[in-house]
């Protein structure tokens, strides 16, 4: 009788630690995956504020397009204001990607994988959001003085002082975002590896 208890009690015990330990490893998940989307909001947030940026200078060009008399100039507005609606898609697009890392769906390798995959594409497209802006500026310029009815020419040290140094402002911004953005990422991943480690 007594080896019997001894059993019954060391399976007892025996199925009190599994449900135990898959408890904790669901707490350790689900604590991850809020972690992982309280540092996810950041670039989330950061991207649908630029999003509406872009749609109010898209919306602010498509109401001045009748004011702008050079034809060149309309073009330029034109491609300005497809820049501005395309430049959220591929924002958002890279967002999206980051959103579907699930981490309590996935086992631990399949998670790191698809986050590895979607880091990548991440950041790939906000190079290319970057290059993009870039071009915008380069863009608008015209078409905002155009709107003013001046010419780019008639500005007193436009080609010399201003436009060398909206480019710069421009790169350096850039540059802290991308950095930021990097630096959110290493966070995330290092909160994936965290799991197992």
């Amino acid at each position: 009788m007594e080896l019997e208890e001894m059993q019954n009690a060391w399976n007892s015990l025996s199925h009190r630690v599994e449900r135990q330990d898959a408890l904790s490893n669901k707490l350790l998940a689900n604590v991850t995956q809020q972690n992982y989307q309280s540092k996810f909001n950041k670039v989330r947030y950061s991207e649908f504020a630029g999003t509406m940026v872009c749609y109010a200078g898209a919306a602010y060009l498509s109401v001045h397009l009748t004011q702008i008399e050079d034809v060149f100039a309309q073009v330029l507005a034109a491609l300005a204001i497809g820049l501005l609606l395309l430049l959220p898609v591929i924002s958002l697009a890279s967002v999206r990607a980051l959103k579907s890392v699930n981490i309590s769906s996935a086992s631990y390798l399949e998670t790191i994988h698809t986050f590895g995959r979607q880091k990548i594409r991440f950041q790939k497209l906000q190079k290319i959001n970057v290059c993009l802006g870039l071009l915008l500026m380069l863009l608008t310029l015209p078409v905002l003085a155009a709107i003013q009815g001046k010419d780019l020419s008639q500005v007193p040290y436009f080609w010399i002082l201003i436009f060398p140094l909206f480019g710069l402002v421009m790169t350096a911004f850039a540059y802290w975002v991308l950095k930021s953005y990097n630096k959110t990422l290493h966070d995330m991943e290092n909160q994936l590896t965290d799991i197992n480690g």
